[in-house]
């Protein structure tokens, strides 16, 4: 059976697990692991890159100022800067956000974009009944984090913003991966 994208709709709330969604593979070249300072006193932005001739984006990750609010239970003023880790996720769209114990601010909060039209590999559809088609499968595509081991939620303000090209809310450190209810 085949459903469409309007019914795909999650609570805010709902859990899924690890193998109820559908990671979006990824094929070509990994990005390497990317270690960059954000400051609180004034907007970051990195991005990687697939390490192919054309330095194809794989994500961007923006900072505004002030999104940092503790790390290892020390608070944060907005002259401090944190050591940020971005581990791209073997196999799949997704990273790592370290250093673990990293707070947020919840009204700064940082965003990442991921960009997987050249090697998000959307064939995956095809191996569900839920999709009609690789694009109904891109069309239900998220950023999902990972509250608990296995257990993964909707980041806020997910969704489509472009062509190939998904956005959502970065929380706090942890795993974040770009997927669809499988």
């Amino acid at each position: 059976m085949s459903i469409g994208c309007s019914d795909l709709g999650l609570p805010a709330d709902e859990l899924l697990t690890t193998s109820e969604l559908l990671a979006l593979p990824m094929t070509g070249s990994l990005p390497a692991p990317s270690s960059f300072w954000v400051y609180n006193s004034r907007q970051t932005v990195k991005q990687l890159f697939h390490a192919d001739q054309f330095n194809t984006p794989y994500l961007e990750l923006e900072f505004p100022p002030n999104s940092l609010s503790s790390v290892g239970g020390s608070v944060l003023t907005e002259t401090d800067s944190v050591l940020v880790t971005v581990d791209p996720r073997p196999g799949a769209y997704g990273f790592t956000l370290s250093p673990t114990g990293l707070v947020i601010n919840p009204s700064g909060t940082p965003e990442v974009t991921f960009f997987f039209g050249l090697y998000g590999d959307a064939s995956v559809a095809a191996t569900t009944q839920t999709y009609a088609d690789a694009a109904a499968y891109v069309t239900a595509l998220r950023v999902w984090y990972e509250v608990t081991v296995e257990q993964w939620r909707v980041v806020a303000g997910s969704g489509t913003a472009g062509p190939d090209v998904i956005t959502g809310a970065v929380t706090e450190a942890g795993e974040y991966v770009l997927a669809a209810p499988r």
